[in-house]
């Protein structure tokens, strides 16, 4: 005998609501998922690192009542950390206080895990509350710093939302930072490190479209510089030591020359530097200075024990508003051909 079972009405109310809290759910992980669709679009829209943090920090802004935070990338040849994102509530121009001990971080990456201490005082400034490492199993990218909160703690809920941030954002700083070594190699001489020909000639082309529209005043040298017999000294002690020796000549170039004064490698053992905003006198001052400074730099050639000399010769030049790039050079190489045929190690200007 079959019996008819009617639903009860408190089972159905029951069912009603626990479908009711399931469709909650749902929503809530729907609107979760496109706000982290949103950030990783965000974070990956840009390969400039300083502001994938402020995209980062301006994540977790939306979920937590964060008052100060802080995006630090981490060097692992120096093993140090550098500030690229900073925010707090209190002004627009934030900045880490200089006391900020940051070798506290080291330990949160060494450690992997994410470290977290609730706040004990809503007035302390710049606590360690918590701190998310970024990184892979390659690499230690840097780590995501909360300072100051307005809420009595982060709930596990926000923490997870804040780890999820933190994969997406270990990605878009570790894509921007491969760019930047891919574009740091395609402008620079892979021997010496300075800029390479192209990058130079890039840069003149700008130097004379600002000259042209007034952008800068009077006017920019030009210096080319050739290493004085240096097939001799390839010849002599061998390829490898001429590349010290470029090197060496390099160097004592950085040390000798303004912040803006651009140094490239021309081609082989040719150099070239733009100096603007610059006079004759300037230039002048500038080149024999160079000279000087290299005809007085011995490098070591530790086969034989012995200091080896070296001098450079140099044709410098102004640019004229008549000039083009091309022309330029040409007159710079005519005056540094001068300087080389009429006795080397010295400085001609035309």
């Amino acid at each position: 005998m079959s019996i008819d079972q009617k639903s009860d009405p408190e089972d159905t109310s029951e069912l009603l609501q626990r479908i009711h809290v399931l469709e909650r759910q749902l929503e809530e992980i729907r609107l979760q998922t496109d706000v982290l669709l949103d950030i990783a679009r965000a974070l990956n829209a840009s390969l400039d690192p300083r502001v994938i943090a402020a995209n980062i920090i301006s994540a977790i802004a939306c979920l937590i009542s964060i008052d100060q935070a802080s995006v630090c990338l981490y060097n692992e040849k120096t093993q140090t950390f550098e500030v690229i994102g900073v925010f707090d509530s209190r002004t627009i121009s934030p900045k880490i206080p200089p006391n900020l001990d940051l070798s506290f971080l080291s330990q949160v990456l060494s450690n992997g895990a994410t470290y977290y201490c609730p706040p004990v005082s809503s007035t302390q400034d710049w606590e360690w509350i918590c701190c998310i490492p970024l990184q892979n199993t390659q690499h230690k990218t840097g780590t995501i710093n909360i300072h100051a909160i307005r809420q009595k703690e982060i709930t596990p809920e926000q923490m997870r939302f804040l780890e999820t941030v933190a994969g997406h954002a270990t990605s878009a700083l570790e894509n921007a930072l491969l760019y930047a070594i891919v574009e740091r190699e395609s402008i620079t001489d892979g021997l010496t490190g300075v800029f390479n020909h192209r990058y130079f000639q890039k840069r003149l082309r700008q130097y004379i479209s600002l000259c042209q529209r007034g952008k800068r005043s009077v006017t920019f040298g030009l210096l080319m510089i050739d290493v004085d017999n240096f097939k001799q000294i390839n010849d002599c002690y061998g390829h490898q030591f001429g590349d010290t020796v470029l090197q060496t000549i390099v160097t004592e170039l950085k040390n000798n020359l303004r912040e803006e004064d651009l140094i490239a490698r021309y081609g082989g053992e040719e150099f070239v530097i733009l100096i603007p905003e610059a006079t004759e006198k300037i230039v002048l001052f500038i080149s024999e200075k160079i000279r000087e400074v290299i005809e007085n730099t011995q490098v070591h050639y530790s086969k034989t024990c012995v200091n080896v000399s070296v001098t450079v010769s140099i044709g410098l030049t102004l640019w004229h508003p008549s000039d083009s790039p091309a022309s330029v050079i040409l007159r710079a190489d005519h005056a540094l051909y001068q300087a080389k045929t009429t006795g080397r190690n010295q400085s001609v200007f035309k």
